[in-house]
């Protein structure tokens, strides 16, 4: 009894020892929807193609440039012109947003417009930045073939103040 009881001591003990290295793949840190809300407003500050983050190509995709504003507590999100600041909404730029379990895809149900659902993978997501990606047809050009652009945002504090619709 006493030889079995030393044993699973030493066994407790060792394991007390050899937890602090761990043989596991390290974890990124999961997004945050919340930080969505860390921000009134946030801004598209650039849009590259995969696989050229060097080269920001927002001229060529005006419709996914612009501020928004995201409401986690009611899922609800609003897009707007950034040099007038007029809402999006009766063109499908509202509408309500959810993220998916494993915290990969932000899927979008607009409100209004021409499209009923876009889904988008979400890359980034915290305090300072807001970043998914999408394919579309290159440019924008539905006769295109598809490329995956990668639309950063980060928070606006500029003098263009906007209000959701909803």
């Amino acid at each position: 009894m006493r030889k079995l009881t030393a044993t699973f001591a030493g066994l407790f003990f060792a394991g007390l020892l050899g937890a602090q290295s761990s043989h596991a793949t390290p974890v990124e840190p999961e997004v945050d929807i919340r930080a969505l809300a860390s921000s009134p407003q946030w801004l598209t500050t650039k849009v590259y193609i995969e696989g050229e983050p060097q080269n920001d190509v927002k001229a060529k995709y005006p419709g996914v440039v612009g501020i928004s504003m995201w409401e986690p507590q009611r899922n609800r999100y609003e897009f707007f012109y950034t040099d007038t600041g007029r809402s999006k909404h009766p063109d499908g730029g509202g509408g309500y947003f959810m993220v998916t379990g494993d915290k990969q895809t932000h899927i979008l149900v607009p409100d209004l417009g021409p499209h009923r659902t876009i889904v988008r993978r979400l890359e980034k997501l915290d305090n300072t930045e807001f970043t998914y990606s999408r394919e579309v047809p290159r440019d924008m050009v539905a006769t295109n073939p598809p490329v995956r652009i990668y639309v950063v945002h980060a928070p606006y504090s500029g003098p263009i103040k906007t209000q959701m619709s909803n």
